[in-house]
């Protein structure tokens, strides 16, 4: 269960640019850092053995064996690499950014999990493979291909390489190689 939970707080990444649009960037990025702000107030609980009943049970649901005894920086991280990229990357490559990592990284995992045999680190070539495809045909919906092809391969590789948290090193990743590929 703990897999689809994680698949579902990644795929709802996926509302935000379309809640922007419908709204506000500065509301929706007001709801980000004020939920972000909530949830570390009730993981700091939590680990003083007081519970916040909500998010509490939705955090134990969420984490894998062994996180359970510390702070689960996961959403974290995935709010903040958001959130960054909103405010530093022009509206296409922010939305496109929050995109791959939306979609690369669970669909990397997925395919990682099932089929990969070809192990670089704790991550697989077959897991990365399909995490850049779709994520690329995704982000495909707010970038142009050269800058969807830049920002989900960087993503990607960022992912396989386990570099930083990948939560916030795919948007932010990705978001500076689409940046750089529109002046190349």
């Amino acid at each position: 269960m703990t897999g689809k939970f994680r698949t579902a707080i990644h795929a709802s990444a996926l509302l935000i640019p379309f809640i922007i649009e419908a709204t506000s960037k500065p509301m929706v990025i007001a709801v980000l850092v004020a939920t972000t702000g909530a949830y570390f107030l009730s993981e700091t609980l939590r680990l003083g053995a007081k519970s916040v009943p909500l998010i509490t049970r939705f955090t134990l649901a969420m984490s894998r064996d062994g996180e359970s005894s510390r702070l689960v920086v996961a959403p974290i991280y995935l709010a903040v690499g958001v959130i960054v990229s909103l405010l530093i990357f022009p509206r296409n490559i922010a939305y496109a950014s929050i995109t791959i990592v939306a979609v690369g990284d669970p669909v990397a995992s997925y395919f990682g999990r099932r089929l990969g045999r070809t192990h670089v680190r704790q991550k697989t070539l077959e897991g990365f493979a399909a995490g850049f495809i779709a994520s690329f045909a995704a982000a495909l919906g707010w970038a142009a291909p050269p800058l969807a092809l830049a920002g989900s391969a960087c993503g990607m590789l960022l992912e396989l390489l386990g570099i930083l948290d990948d939560n916030f090193a795919i948007p932010i990743g990705a978001g500076l190689a689409m940046l750089i590929a529109t002046v190349l």
